[in-house]
C-alpha cells in the first residue's frame, strides 16, 4: 500500500469522532483531503477523513500546533471564498434570466474594465453563478451552506448623510417587528441626515453591496426576492 500524502482542508465541529483512532467527543476534528503521486488534490469531498490534532499530525509528519495553525488558516481561506460567494449570488442571482441588456449593464457596471474587451457578460454571469454555487455546495468542512435565491433574507440597511453604511440589520419576520423595526430606522437616519434602504441578500456583508449598487441592481433584487416569495 502506498503512504497516502494529505492536505488540509479545514477544522471543523461537525465530526466529534477521529476517522484515525476512532476517538470520540473531540470539539474539533481536522479535514484532510488526499493528494496523488504530484500533489495534486486527489477526491472530493467523499473522500476526506476527519482526524484529531494529534492523529492528523502523526499522519502529516507535522507537530500538532502547527496542524492546528494551518487548519484555522485553511478554515479562514474557506470561509472567505463562501463569502465572496454570496456576494456574487446575491448581485447575480437576480438577473441571471434578465433580458441580456439589463445583465449586461448590471455586470459591465461592476466590470467597466472588461467593456468593448469582447467579454461576454452573460458567460461572464453565468461562469460567476456557478462558482459561486459549487463553492457553497462544497461539503468538505460542513454540511451546503445556502444558495437560492429563495434563501434571500431581507436587510435594513442605514445610509449616514455622506453616503457610508451606518448599519445593516436583519429584516424580522413578523409584521409589528417590521414595521417597529422600519421606524426606528427612519428616525435614526432623520438624525444623521441619511437615508435607509431594504435589500435582500443571502448575509449582511453581502446586503451592503447590493445596497451600494446601481439601481437596475438593486431593481433586479427586489423582483427576484417578491418571485421568490410569493
Amino acid at each position: 500500500m502506498p503512504i497516502l500524502k494529505w492536505t488540509i482542508k479545514g477544522i471543523v465541529d461537525d465530526y466529534d469522532e477521529c476517522g484515525c483512532c476512532g476517538r470520540r467527543g473531540l470539539k474539533r476534528t481536522v479535514a484532510l483531503m488526499p493528494l496523488d503521486a504530484d500533489g495534486n488534490e486527489d477526491g472530493t469531498a467523499e473522500d476526506v477523513v476527519y482526524y484529531g490534532t494529534s492523529c492528523a499530525a502523526r499522519a502529516l509528519g507535522w507537530r500538532q500546533a502547527t496542524v492546528t495553525l494551518t487548519a484555522h488558516a485553511a478554515q479562514h481561506e474557506r470561509d472567505q471564498r463562501d463569502a465572496y460567494a454570496r456576494r456574487m449570488l446575491s448581485i447575480y442571482a437576480p438577473v441571471e434570466f434578465a433580458p441580456v441588456r439589463d445583465k449586461a449593464r448590471v455586470y459591465y457596471g461592476r466590470n467597466q474594465p472588461q467593456r468593448d474587451t469582447g467579454v461576454k457578460a452573460t458567460e461572464e454571469v453565468a461562469k460567476l453563478l456557478a462558482k459561486a454555487r459549487a463553492t457553497l455546495a462544497d461539503t468538505t468542512t460542513g454540511p451546503a451552506r445556502p444558495s437560492r435565491i429563495e434563501d434571500f433574507r431581507r436587510y435594513l440597511v442605514i445610509f449616514n448623510r455622506d453616503g457610508g453604511i451606518s448599519l445593516v440589520q436583519q429584516v424580522p419576520e413578523g409584521e409589528d417587528e417590521r414595521q417597529e423595526q422600519a421606524a426606528a430606522a427612519q428616525r435614526r437616519a432623520d438624525q444623521i441626515r441619511g437615508s435607509v434602504r431594504v435589500v435582500a441578500a443571502l448575509d449582511a456583508e453581502a446586503a451592503r453591496d447590493v445596497a451600494y449598487a446601481d439601481d437596475l441592481t438593486r431593481e433586479w433584487n427586489k423582483k427576484a426576492w417578491q418571485a421568490a416569495h410569493v
